[in-house]
């Protein structure tokens, strides 16, 4: 596959992952926000329960599928108290911790993979949860999407990583369609 393409598709692959935060909004805003960004499927990654009833997952799925949006629930990708609790206000190893435990956690793993797969496809994706901060450099829908971003780099043969709350050039150069 030549430079061109891998550029191609790896801006394609980032171009798919969308993010959003629920908290603190309403389901009709939310379904805005969603037709706005032309959202296909949204992928829900919270790990804990705690949320108002009409965030809950059935409800969530059922609001979403009125509105033709496909919802999945990937608890394992959600970030354990434990992890942000062992963190504390430290966002650089909230986030080293959040990411080594997506990858190597075998649950955590196996989501990931699975979702990696599923952005091969023609769809466009939002990561939601229900963190407490307004800041998505500071949330794991951020760290999970920087994760998939590197695993496509990785898998279409470019040896750097990127880190994309640091990353003030365009993720992929200029390419001629």
């Amino acid at each position: 596959m030549g430079i061109d393409r891998k550029y191609k598709e790896l801006a394609k692959f980032t171009q798919k992952i969308k993010t959003t935060y629920i908290k603190g909004i309403k389901p009709d805003q939310f379904v805005k926000t969603l037709e706005r960004l032309k959202v296909n499927v949204v992928v829900d990654i919270r790990y804990w329960s705690l949320y108002p009833t009409y965030f809950s997952p059935k409800f969530m799925k059922d609001l979403l599928e009125i509105h033709g949006i496909e919802y999945l629930k990937c608890k394992a990708l959600g970030n354990p108290s434990a992890l942000r609790k062992r963190a504390g206000e430290n966002f650089e190893l909230a986030k080293q911790l959040y990411q080594n435990y997506a990858k190597n956690d075998p649950e955590s793993r196996q989501e990931l993979v699975k979702l990696y797969k599923l952005f091969r496809f023609r769809k466009n994706y939002c990561l939601i949860c229900y963190c407490p901060t307004l800041d998505i450099k500071l949330c794991h829908r951020f760290w999970l999407k920087e994760l998939l971003i590197n695993l496509k780099r990785n898998n279409l043969g470019f040896s750097e990583k990127i880190n994309l709350e640091n990353f003030n050039k365009r993720l992929v150069p200029e390419v001629a369609s």
